[in-house]
């Protein structure tokens, strides 16, 4: 059973003219990291921003890619750690810009998404990204980033990370726990195991086929264990600084980058895979709380006039109880609010 490694979503047909601005939103899974597991979470996406009346003269690509060592095609696999898998996902984000700039012929506005580990390496990406343009190099216009169920500290300390650090931490455990699963699911048909899943495990039909191509695939399994120790090694301290978490924009950099101003980090109420107090301590580090609400779906932690923390990212805890794995059944409605924000940032950006 194979799955796609990239998921592409274009500008509705017949909506785009010549004077409409184009955005290229960008999508990094967590881990595992099938980019097929966001299907339903990207299609409604696209879906309702196409067909939003705030953004008439916006086209929007939406796309994202599997992080490597998770294609499910038999071919050279090569397993790689979190260093790799920025550098990657960096690649790749720029075949997406300039593959936009051909189709549009105009240089598109970037946004990213990041899911659980694909939220620090979108943090990543943005240091990357703000250190090229500090340099003085010409780089695309990067304008805003989503950071959904994010585990950017201390994930070792989380509950789930918890049981994982030990679990990982035993000598060749990847080699030995990949071993073990290929062996029981050896003789199993992939579509034998599909079933399963959807019975057992009650996914719904794209979360159980890409978990069964993930299973049946040459080194995904390694693969994700082989990341998650990176993850529990890697993810501690709070590792960034001004380019990442409010600093004005230096001078000699695109001043219509602004980045600083227009990340927006979603959190769990009760995620598994994030400890509450190492949370709570990036929000009080990093945040700006206040008491009233901004969102149906969630409750506001920053406040983005207020004139001294107006620079911080604005974050936001669920209050519906939405669990970390959201790509599995709850796509909808995370991409109902993801789309509010996404116009948001858009607004922020286009008065700045």
């Amino acid at each position: 059973m194979e799955t796609r490694s990239h998921l592409y979503f274009a500008p509705s047909v017949g909506r785009t003219s010549e004077d409409d601005q184009h955005y290229l939103i960008f999508h990094i899974p967590g881990n595992p990291g099938l980019i097929t597991y966001y299907d339903p979470f990207l299609s409604t996406l696209h879906a309702l921003l196409s067909s939003s009346p705030t953004s008439p003269s916006a086209n929007f690509h939406i796309c994202g890619h599997s992080l490597a060592g998770f294609e499910t095609t038999e071919q050279t696999h090569k397993l790689a750690g979190l260093h790799a898998q920025i550098q990657h996902v960096d690649d790749l984000l720029y075949e997406e810009v300039d593959e936009v700039r051909h189709q549009s012929r105009q240089s598109p506005k970037v946004l990213l998404m990041g899911h659980s580990v694909g939220a620090y390496i979108l943090l990543e990406i943005i240091r990357r990204h703000r250190r090229r343009i500090e340099g003085g190099a010409t780089d695309f216009d990067l304008i805003g980033g989503i950071l959904l169920f994010p585990t950017i500290t201390h994930i070792a300390r989380s509950p789930s990370g918890m049981v994982a650090s030990a679990l990982l931490a035993i000598p060749r455990a990847a080699h030995i726990a990949s071993a073990i699963i290929k062996s029981i699911t050896y003789l199993i048909p992939a579509s034998f195991l599909y079933h399963l899943i959807r019975v057992f495990a009650c996914f719904p039909e794209h979360a159980a086929r890409t978990t069964a191509a993930f299973i049946k695939s040459p080194i995904g399994v390694k693969e994700s264990l082989i990341l998650g120790k990176d993850e529990m090694d890697m993810i501690t301290n709070d590792k960034w600084g001004e380019e990442i978490w409010g600093a004005a924009t230096e001078p000699g950099t695109n001043s219509k980058d602004t980045i600083h101003s227009n990340l927006v980090f979603f959190w769990g109420s009760n995620d598994k895979w994030v400890a509450q107090n190492t949370r709570n301590e990036l929000i009080d580090a990093r945040g700006f709380r206040r008491s009233k609400a901004s969102s149906s779906t969630a409750s506001s932690i920053s406040d983005a006039s207020s004139p001294v923390d107006g620079w911080k990212p604005s974050m936001f805890i669920d209050d519906k109880k939405i669990p970390h794995g959201f790509c599995i059944k709850h796509s909808e409605v995370v991409a109902e609010q993801v789309r509010t924000w996404v116009e948001e940032i858009i607004l922020n950006h286009n008065e700045s």
